[in-house]
């Protein structure tokens, strides 16, 4: 099959290089690899009516923004996507992924947060499996399911990338595929091990490894849990809010000092100071935590027993106005709105697919004066504030916070304010 000749012009949500024949007219090209302001040349790997997947096969006008990836598994993990990426243009990429994705409403994006390009992830999914050839442990190849074996991963918290390759020790009690989850406190790690049953075997074999550093793992197969050592961290804590209580099955951001500054900037944006808040998406109470330090009080809702749990014990703790309740947000809200029960501000964290359309018009009935929308994928955040804005609210900050360095990722919050309350 030949190559053919791209311009790239852009990048798609996602990281891949949008672009068209440098010669002639054809569809729109998307080539994983490649930059704005390059010409590489591709070869086809599907075609649809409107576009081309391509696979970068040379890049023959490089961007200056192109540099010689640092990592040894570039080319062949895909834990990471960017790595070909200078580190100082990666926010500089995003903002614009998210200014083309909220293209036609009217607003304008800018930088909240970008940090250091290694060692900084402090939270992570590997994965691990085992054959006649050996064990491999790190992450899958880009667009695979083969898992790439990582010795050691630059990008990880140097604790957890030690805590994890502690496993190859444990090997044989694994099953033949799975994956590992952990978290680290900077010090002090936790792993997780999925469909792993927490059989007496096991869990000896696994105790034998805890030392200083990784000092707990849990293990889920099924509905049967087990752990040896601790379960939990108390994570990102401040002197102004109490810290977290995470393990590795919880979400968390993977960037420990992106976080703070993600929380500070929705408390900020959020003007929660003796307001009503309702949360939703709360999770263990990232932001719940820091909102009730100001607001009257903080409704929190997630569809996670464990994390509801655990945010209701933080409040306890340490006597915040919070009530959380495990509940789903797309269930909530319209019950709430058919109630005409209201909020001063909502904020919110969505998964990937947001709040959705009917979602986000309750939303818009419920909150009377903001809301605050924190979102990890820029195009289900598009379709979302294409409704507030029909709903009676406008874009008042669109601010990025490059939380996962050499990666496409790419954390938004937006704060949109009621035209008629504020």
């Amino acid at each position: 099959m030949s190559n053919t000749r791209i311009r790239i012009r852009a990048l798609a949500h996602g990281g891949d290089g949008i672009g068209n024949l440098v010669e002639g007219d054809g569809p729109t090209w998307f080539v994983p690899g490649a930059l704005p302001q390059e010409v590489v040349e591709a070869q086809e790997v599907r075609a649809a009516k409107r576009f081309t997947q391509g696979r970068l096969v040379q890049v023959v006008e490089p961007s200056p923004a192109r540099v010689e990836p640092p990592c040894p598994y570039a080319e062949s993990c895909g834990g990471c996507q960017w790595q070909h990426v200078a580190p100082i243009k990666q926010p500089e990429f995003k903002a614009r992924i998210v200014a083309d994705q909220l293209r036609g409403l009217e607003t304008g994006v800018r930088v909240g947060f970008a940090g250091p390009e290694f060692g900084y992830r402090r939270r992570a999914r590997l994965h691990y499996r085992r054959a006649e050839s050996g064990f491999a442990l790190g992450f899958h190849a880009p667009r695979s399911r083969e898992v790439v074996d990582v010795a050691q991963c630059p990008v990880l918290d140097p604790a957890l990338d030690v805590a994890a390759q502690k496993l190859r020790a444990v090997a044989g009690l694994l099953p033949a595929s799975g994956e590992v989850l952990g978290l680290s406190d900077g010090t002090r790690v936790v792993l997780g091990l999925p469909r792993v049953k927490p059989s007496p075997e096991v869990l000896e074999g696994l105790r034998a490894l805890l030392d200083d550093t990784l000092v707990g793992i849990e293990v889920r197969g099924g509905r049967q849990r087990g752990h040896v050592g601790q379960r939990l961290l108390e994570v990102d804590g401040t002197p102004r809010w109490p810290a977290v209580r995470l393990g590795a099955f919880s979400f968390g951001q993977a960037n420990a000092a992106g976080n703070r500054a993600l929380v500070e900037h929705v408390c900020t944006r959020a003007e929660a100071d003796g307001l009503r808040v309702l949360e939703l998406y709360a999770g263990a109470g990232n932001f719940t935590r820091a909102l009730a330090r100001t607001a009257q009080r903080v409704w929190a809702s997630d569809t996670d027993h464990d994390a509801i749990k655990t945010l209701q014990g933080l409040a306890k703790a340490e006597d915040l106005p919070i009530n959380a309740k495990r509940q789903s947000a797309t269930n909530l809200l319209p019950k709430l709105a058919e109630s005409r029960s209201t909020y001063d501000v909502i904020v919110l964290d969505p998964p990937r697919a947001g709040l959705g359309k009917e979602g986000m018009a309750a939303a818009c009935r419920v909150a009377t004066q903001r809301i605050v929308y924190v979102s990890c994928d820029p195009a289900t955040l598009a379709r979302d504030l294409e409704v507030a804005t029909e709903r009676g609210f406008d874009i008042d900050d669109v601010t990025v916070f490059d939380l996962m360095p050499m990666t496409s990722h790419v954390e938004v919050v937006v704060t949109l304010r009621s035209r008629s309350g504020g």
